[in-house]
């Protein structure tokens, strides 16, 4: 992937991006007119190949792309990754900004969210209409925007009473487009509302670390069964529930070896039920079978290609490629996914 960091400078040379004024549309149209063709991330420009082979494994190579920075596929902190119907790249990072990058490697857009004093947002997920849900953890409040950004609607009432929200931090979506957010801080909870938010279907959870317990749950997924998995971080472990919230069973302990956890702070499912856990304290991404057993684990510590340094975020694409939110490192790791 080409790395982006010599563009840091691609709106006026001041070595800032200027934040967009008018519509997202105008300020998109503004930066194709200037930069079409110029920031891609896929192995494209003469031929030439950024990847880095990896050994034995689901992932055959691994590219990284972007470097610390405000500009345009810059990073400062990437927070959270999302994937898309279409396999468009979303990154939430620390400017309080999103970024969309296509299917084909280029950069779209972004969009900034509009408040972002008390804290930027964490977590993205798909609505049931494939809409982008992005998380404002400090504003206690979900948004779901269109592709290109706008705004459809806004929800979430601050506050700890059932169907009131704290300091969410993730987001998931099942079949039925039903919404579970997880929440830390006086709540330690997972609530589950209709498909508008509006009505809550359920909730459960509390400070602790026995069965149903949290202590700062930050990740959140739903596989194709409906189960609800839960990357409960200072409880180094998953705990994984039915779609109701009826505790099924836990897996991880404190630890770095195979099946054990440090601050696991995401989790995703891909296709065939393999369960990926994003590490923030071990700094690697380990996999585990649909039971919870460990089957590998991907990365450690480093700013290289295919090392970590904090991983926040995981997304996975429709063909099992695995995106890293490589926090510390300020930038996204993409690892290609085996075939044949």
């Amino acid at each position: 992937m080409k790395d982006l960091s010599r563009y840091s400078t691609c709106c006026g040379g001041s070595g800032r991006v200027k934040r967009p004024v008018g519509s997202v549309a105008s300020w998109r149209l503004a930066v194709l007119s200037g930069l079409v063709g110029l920031l891609l991330i896929g192995c494209g420009g003469g031929g030439e190949e950024r990847a880095t082979r990896l050994g034995a494994g689901l992932y055959a190579s691994v590219e990284v792309f972007g470097g610390r920075g405000v500009g345009l596929g810059q990073f400062n902190k990437p927070r959270s990754v999302l994937v898309d119907r279409e396999d468009r790249l979303y990154v939430v990072d620390m400017t309080g900004r999103v970024q969309r990058f296509g299917a084909n490697g280029l950069f779209e857009l972004f969009w900034q969210m509009p408040q972002t004093d008390l804290g930027k947002p964490k977590g993205l997920s798909l609505d049931g209409d494939g809409n982008i849900v992005v998380v404002e953890p400090h504003y206690s409040r979900l948004n779901h925007h269109s592709a290109d950004g706008k705004l459809l609607r806004q929800w979430g009432e601050r506050g700890v009473s059932e169907g009131q929200l704290a300091q969410p931090r993730a987001v998931a979506v099942n079949s039925r487009g039903e919404i579970y957010v997880a929440e830390f801080g006086g709540s330690e909870r997972v609530q589950r509302f209709d498909p508008t938010g509006k009505v809550l279907l359920g909730a459960w959870g509390a400070p602790g670390d026995g069965p149903s317990q949290f202590n700062r749950p930050e990740g959140i997924a739903v596989d194709r069964k409906d189960r609800v998995f839960v990357a409960d971080s200072c409880n180094h472990r998953v705990q994984v529930f039915s779609s109701e919230g009826a505790y099924l069973r836990t897996f991880g302990r404190a630890g770095s070896g195979l099946g054990e956890l440090s601050y696991p702070y995401d989790v995703k499912i891909d296709a065939e039920g393999r369960i990926y856990v994003c590490e923030f304290g071990n700094n690697r991404v380990q996999v585990f079978s649909e039971d919870g057993a460990s089957l590998e684990a991907i990365g450690h510590g480093g700013s290289g290609p295919g090392e970590m340094n904090n991983p926040w975020g995981l997304a996975l694409d429709s063909k099992g490629n695995l995106y890293v939110a490589d926090s510390g490192n300020h930038r996204i790791q993409r690892f290609e996914r085996r075939r044949g």
